[in-house]
This record gives structure tokens, C-alpha cells and sequence, in this order.
């Protein structure tokens, strides 16, 4: 398979560049605009040459013979993304993914914009005419507007309701059921005209991360500022990075220090994220080579615009044989938004949680015709569809979890999704 390959110079910020390309059909924006070292690529895409939709157990192998037809050999490509298959895979298994033959990279170290294809050079050409035309915006890009009064919102869980189902949670820790669950709520809008575009745009500004993402399913838009990642395999390195523990950010730099502090020392989400760590272990022990798995970083402090967040790492190299679509079957969906014991904590989620999640804590990302692949933890996100916008926010559960702190929580990563939806829409009640 031969590949196309052009370098401009970026003119303009990722954001503007997707811009030009967002309401083709299909179009992706996997937006890390953060500058860090784990942010360095930006990808965008469109108009995908196929479209597979299925099962992850039912159809793994369907969507895995359907990729090996775009298969290519580990080239010295600028980045990872070449070409390759885009999307997503939802809580309860079901996927959807596009095969996309040509990629634009912002590479934000370099200054630089990749346009990468193997589809026919007209494709590439269009491409690069459009790019050529974007220029510095005149000014920055700005919300429409505070919306006129107070945003109204529904969730399937009052506060009361929340502290109930929690309750019940540790009934089943005290019980030996589990030892950790997540538990989450669904909150819901009706909004006219919205936009999801400018929501977006809100968003990226209000709680910015290197994992954001724009994705038009053809029938909703997914708006993502997650600051979580799922899985990363490059070549056959691979890890996980699961996150838990959560703290505000403060109004003063003494405050933020102290909330810093707190989340450090703080024993319950130490214990919460050890568990996770060691499920992530024995999930990646399942498709690595034995005495590879490893902890690289057991507990990291990140920090974002609304909050702290910890993190650790595991990573560990694959055996022979595997691939990226071993990887997803053996860890998805990712510990960190589910509970220890893994099956068990499902189970009860399902018995407690009164809407089923649809995309919320799935996955999404890409996995590269090289084999490469880089999906997030579909958190802190808005799923915008005909009918309104939908958010959930959950936290996890432990022995010593306070019923309504856990609610308090859920509020607090409700903050900027809400921030965002304000400044597009004028939601009403149901």
C-alpha cells in the first residue's frame, strides 16, 4: 500500500484547521492541543472509506479481518497516524468505527501539519488546497453568548437517590461482593439549535486535556474533554493509565496547594487506586509476555483547569501473536470505571444504575493500519443527539465512601460540561 505524504507549515490552531473540515461527513478531530509531551499530535479526518458497526466479542474478528485488508508494514511515518481506523466502542460492547485513508496530523512541537493518504491524489489535493487557505484567525473564536437564565437540568438521580444507590454499593463491599465499584448518574437537556461545534469549542476552553476529541457518528456528536487514557500500543509496547481519586482546583494558590495535599494523603483514594492499578495488571498479564507487567508510575498527581486527578501506569510488552484487538478484548472497559472484581462490579452497576451508559466510560480512539493504536476513557463528555445532550458523572466506591461526598463529587466534574452547555443553549426541563 502506497502512501501519500505532504508537509505544510501550520498557519493556524488545530482547532481552526478542524474547523475547515468539521461538518464533512463522518469528521474526527482527536484533539490533543495541550502541548505537553503526551499531547504532541493532533489528528483530523473525514468521509471514512467504510463504516463498520457490531459487537466487540460478537464481531471482534470481522472488524479484525476487515482491518487486516488495510494492514501496512512499520514505517518511518512523522507520526502515528498515517491511516487508520477511527471510533469508538461503547460501555455495553457495541462499536462503531471508520476506515479513513487520509489523516491530517498537527504536530504541535513542530509547527507543522502531515497530511498523510492512500487514497487517490485527488483526496490529497482538496486537502491541501483547503489548508493553504487557512490562515491566523482575525480574532479568537468566541461562544455565542451566556445564555438568559439559570441552566436546568434532569438527572435519573436527585442527590437523595444518588446517596441511596451508594449506600446499597456498600452493602455488597461489606458483604465480600466487591472491594471497589463506580457508580455514576446521567444528566440530560433538551436544547434548541444547539451547536455542537461552538459547545465544543466551550468545552476545550473551560477544561482543556490531552485527550479531547470531536466525533460525528453520522447520527450524534460526541464532545470530549477527558482527561483519562485508556491504552496506548506502539509496536509491542503497550500500557494503561487508569485514573482515580479527585480533587478541586482552588480559587487562590494556597487553596490549590492544600486540595493538592488532600489528594495526595488522602488513604481512601490511595486504596481506590491501588485496586485499580493491580485489576490493570492482571488484565495486561493476559496478552503480555510473562515477567513483563510492570507499575512505572504507581500514583501521579495531574493537574487540569477545574482538577487534580491521580493517575499510575502499567505497561508491559506483548507476546507474539497479539495485536491491539487482543488488547481491547482482555482490558475494555478500562478497571478504572468499573470496580474490582471486574465481572462482579458490572453486575451490580447494571442492578443499580437505572440508564444504561451508551458511550459514557466506553472508549475513544484510533488504531493505525501500522498496528499503533491510542484510545481515551470516554469521561467528562457530552454526547449531543436529535433528541438533546446527555452527560454522566460518576466516582468510585470504597469501604469508608461518605454516601453524599460521593454525590458532591459528581457535581464537581458536572462543572464544566455545565459551563460549556451555557454558553450555547437554552436548555429546558423535560
Amino acid at each position: 500500500m502506497d502512501f501519500l505524504h505532504r508537509t505544510l507549515d501550520l498557519k493556524a490552531g488545530a482547532f481552526e484547521v478542524f474547523a475547515a473540515f468539521k461538518d464533512r461527513p463522518h469528521a474526527f478531530f482527536l484533539d490533543s492541543g495541550m502541548n505537553s509531551p503526551a499531547g504532541r499530535f493532533s489528528f483530523i479526518g473525514f468521509s471514512p472509506s467504510s463504516i463498520i458497526e457490531g459487537h466487540l466479542l460478537q464481531d471482534l474478528e470481522r472488524l479484525r479481518a476487515a482491518f487486516d485488508k488495510h494492514k501496512v508494514p512499520v514505517r518511518d511515518f512523522p507520526h502515528p497516524l498515517p491511516a487508520g481506523m477511527v471510533g469508538y466502542i461503547r460501555y455495553d460492547l457495541g462499536f462503531f468505527f471508520g476506515f479513513y485513508d487520509t489523516v491530517i496530523c498537527i504536530d504541535h512541537a513542530a509547527g507543522a501539519v502531515h497530511v498523510t493518504s492512500t487514497g487517490p491524489p485527488q483526496r490529497l489535493q482538496e486537502i491541501l488546497r483547503v489548508l493553504e487557505n487557512i490562515g491566523p484567525p482575525a480574532s479568537p473564536i468566541r461562544p455565542k453568548g451566556e445564555i438568559g437564565g439559570p441552566l436546568q437540568l434532569t438527572s435519573n438521580f436527585d442527590k437523595d437517590g444518588y446517596a441511596a444507590i451508594v449506600r446499597r454499593a456498600l452493602e455488597h463491599i461489606r458483604a465480600g461482593d466487591i472491594y471497589q465499584i463506580n457508580l455514576s448518574r446521567e444528566v440530560r437537556a433538551v436544547c434548541c439549535g444547539v451547536d455542537p461545534w461552538t459547545v465544543y469549542g466551550a468545552l476545550r476552553r473551560i477544561s482543556p486535556s490531552d485527550h479531547s476529541a470531536y466525533f460525528n457518528d453520522g447520527k450524534n456528536h460526541i464532545l470530549s474533554s477527558s482527561p483519562e487514557q485508556f491504552v496506548v500500543v506502539n509496536g509491542r509496547r503497550v500500557h494503561v493509565k487508569p485514573m482515580k481519586g479527585t480533587r478541586p482546583r482552588g480559587q487562590t494558590p494556597p487553596e490549590d496547594a492544600r486540595f493538592r495535599r488532600q489528594l495526595e494523603t488522602s488513604a481512601k483514594e490511595i486504596a481506590e487506586l491501588l485496586m485499580v492499578t493491580d485489576l490493570e495488571r492482571n488484565d495486561l498479564g493476559r496478552v503480555c509476555d510473562y515477567g513483563s507487567v510492570r507499575v512505572s508510575e504507581m500514583r501521579a498527581i495531574e493537574q487540569y483547569a477545574t482538577v487534580f486527578q491521580a493517575t499510575s501506569t502499567v505497561e508491559g510488552t506483548l507476546h507474539r501473536g497479539r495485536d491491539g484487538f487482543d488488547v481491547l478484548k482482555a482490558c475494555f472497559p478500562s478497571g478504572s470505571v468499573t470496580g474490582c472484581p471486574k465481572i462482579a462490579a458490572m453486575t451490580i452497576i447494571e442492578c443499580l444504575e437505572t440508564a444504561g451508559r451508551g458511550l459514557y466510560t466506553g472508549a475513544l480512539g484510533y488504531m493505525s493500519f501500522t498496528g499503533d493504536m491510542d484510545f481515551n476513557v470516554l469521561i467528562r463528555t457530552l454526547i449531543v443527539a436529535p433528541d438533546g445532550i446527555t452527560f454522566n458523572v460518576g466516582g468510585g466506591i470504597v469501604a469508608d465512601s461518605d454516601p453524599l461526598m460521593e454525590y458532591e463529587e459528581t457535581v464537581l466534574k458536572a462543572q464544566a460540561m455545565e459551563a460549556a452547555l451555557k454558553l450555547d443553549c437554552h436548555p429546558r426541563m423535560f
